[in-house]
């Protein structure tokens, strides 16, 4: 899964998860399984866990990383086809 470093944090309302806590890896499989924008600190984490981006990945999320605090990760889900105008005359 590529990554693409942002200036600031993207805007909206993000679930925040830490690795320093001891559930994070059930957190974050439940909040990607939602469908729900995460904000994920992986410090103090040498790599980042496989398992995870693939399951990003799999679910069609955007993962943006902080670029002046690079332990900043954030996991977008797609946009939603429901509630989108279509436009009949196209």
């Amino acid at each position: 899964m590529n990554a693409a470093l942002v200036k600031s944090p993207p805007p909206g309302d993000f679930a925040y998860i830490s690795s320093l806590n001891t559930d994070w890896h059930s957190q974050l499989h439940s909040l990607i399984t939602q469908q729900r924008p995460v904000n994920y600190d992986f410090f103090p984490l040498r790599q980042f866990p496989g398992d995870v981006l693939e399951k990003v990945a799999l679910h069609g999320y955007e993962h943006l990383i902080l670029e002046k605090d690079r332990w900043q990760h954030f996991f977008i889900p797609p946009v939603s086809e429901v509630g989108r105008t279509v436009n009949s005359d196209a």
